[in-house]
């Protein structure tokens, strides 16, 4: 044991065995009771801010987490009259409000940043509703029964960021909706009742970068729409009543990489309707094209997919798909294809997969997929294809999946390429076991692999009639010979007639 005067040798005595300092000791004693009333003095304010909160917390919401506010329920009819004062997200969904007024959100309007009220029946917005909410960065309205929107509405709104007004029955918009909006980033109007949008609707939104429009009526679209949209990388104009797109209407939006226009009325693409954009992704299924103009996707030279299926084509111009190096997939499928031209997709060097199934086309050029190197997937099943030249059979060396299957593949000796094609790749050939012959009658339903017969050269192309024509022949060959040894023995019996009577000439005889 040390004593105060014994500082010297008590600190040698500590060095020597090493025990614990006595001033050490005494230091974290002091520093723990700190900790100690830190952590409790934490927790009573804690308690104390939770408690504060839930306090003020509306009838029917729950104010559980700090700042945050949630009501439910069918029997909330008003948005709540106060709010904690520094509430920062509001959720109300699935209630009985009707209408939105001023003075609804006064009560934690400066410290608001989010409010999402769906699916509450909302019919009525007045204006002057969020005029004191100027931090908002995000507002929801969707899922409820708006018709419109007051001009003004959102004009005190100028960091809002995230816009969403869709599912509701919006049928107009005003060339004010959305002014001074200027750093919105995301904007749904989908699935609501629009037939047009003012020109100048989007001037202002000079840093969006997401535009839904889907699901609307929307019939015409003004050439100028999307002009200041510089920024914008997805545009969804599918579902609606797109009969026509106006030349140069997407020529500004030099950040676009997604682009849906499926399920419109389009009838026609005019070239230079997209102008130089880094498009990725292409949606036309589902519209009413009829034929594809030489260069009218060449400015999309960043673009993988274009999907083109379920439309009426029925021919497209050779250079239809020129500039699209960048491309691999292509689907064709179920359109009104009776042929393709050679050259058609000559360029498209990054092509994997292209899709020309339930078409009517009846014959493909030998070297329609020359120059595809990276081609890994070709689907022709479906069409009225007799046969596949050897040209085109070569350019499949290196593909991973053919499919064959569905047609009316002509079982004569045009069929031979293909049939040796199939004995040396038959894993190439999905379904391989329904590939099977159409004609002649004969080999009906016959594997197209399991064909051996090889008609001579002069009787090809005579298909389900050649018996019939080697009966008849033998048949005519049989008569011929039958009617020459009738012939030959009425000749004979003719000539035997006219020699005299060697009897009668003999004098010994007659006497």
């Amino acid at each position: 044991m040390c004593f105060s005067w014994q500082k010297v040798p008590c600190l040698d005595m500590e060095r020597r065995y090493k025990l614990p300092s006595v001033f050490k000791i005494k230091h974290q004693l002091d520093t723990r009771e700190h900790m100690d009333r830190a952590v409790y003095l934490y927790l009573l304010y804690s308690m104390w801010a939770v408690t504060a909160v839930q306090g003020n917390c509306p009838a029917g919401c729950q104010c559980d987490k700090l700042n945050q506010v949630q009501c439910r329920g069918q029997n909330i009819t008003d948005v709540p009259s106060s709010f904690p004062h520094k509430t920062n997200y509001i959720y109300i969904a699935n209630t009985s409000i009707s209408i939105l007024k001023p003075g609804d959100f006064d009560s934690c309007a400066t410290t608001l940043k989010n409010v999402n009220i769906s699916y509450s029946g909302v019919t009525e917005i007045l204006d002057g509703t969020f005029n004191k909410t100027q931090n908002l960065t995000a507002l929801s309205l969707r899922g409820s029964k708006l018709t419109g929107l007051p001009g003004k509405l959102f004009w005190n709104l100028k960091g809002l960021q995230r816009l969403l007004l869709d599912r509701n029955n919006i049928t107009a918009l005003s060339q004010e909706t959305f002014q001074g909006l200027s750093e919105l980033r995301s904007l749904d109007l989908s699935r609501n009742a629009l037939t047009t949008i003012p020109e100048s609707s989007f001037d202002d939104l000079v840093n969006l970068e997401q535009l839904s429009l889907y699901q609307n009526r929307i019939k015409h679209l003004p050439a100028k729409l999307f002009y200041g949209l510089r920024k914008l990388q997805e545009l969804y104009l599918s579902r609606n009543c797109l009969s026509v797109l106006p030349g140069g209407i997407f020529s500004q939006l030099v950040a676009l990489s997604k682009l849906s226009l499926f399920r419109n009325c389009l009838e026609r693409l005019s070239v230079g309707v997209f102008g130089p954009m880094p498009l990725q992704e292409l949606w036309l299924y589902d519209n009413r094209l009829t034929h594809l103009d030489d260069d009218v996707f060449q400015n999309l030279t960043q673009l993988r997919l274009l999907v083109l299926s379920r439309n009426q084509i029925n021919s497209t111009s050779v250079h239809a798909f020129r500039g699209l190096t960048a491309l691999e997939e292509l689907s064709l499928h179920t359109n009104r294809l009776v042929s393709l031209q050679e050259g058609t997709f000559s360029g498209l060097t990054s092509l994997v997969k292209v899709s020309l199934q339930h078409n009517r086309l009846r014959s493909l050029p030998g070297k329609l997929l020359h120059g595809l190197p990276g081609l890994r997937r070709l689907d022709l099943h479906n069409n009225s294809l007799p046969n596949l030249p050897q040209e085109l059979l070569a350019s499949l060396e290196r593909a991973d999946q053919v499919l064959l299957r569905q047609n009316p593949w002509q079982c004569d000796q045009d069929i031979i390429p293909l049939r040796n094609w199939l004995h040396r790749h038959p894993s190439k050939v999905q379904n391989f076991i329904e590939v099977v012959c159409h004609s002649p009658e004969s080999l009906s339903g016959t594997s197209l692999a399991d064909f051996h017969r090889q008609p001579a050269p002069a009787l090809q192309g005579l298909g389900e009639d050649i018996d019939v024509i080697i009966v008849a022949l033998a048949c005519t060959l049989i008569i011929t010979i039958l009617l020459g040894i009738i012939f030959f023995w009425r000749k004979k019996e003719k000539k035997a007639s006219k020699l005299p009577d060697r009897d009668s000439d003999n004098p010994v005889q007659m006497e």
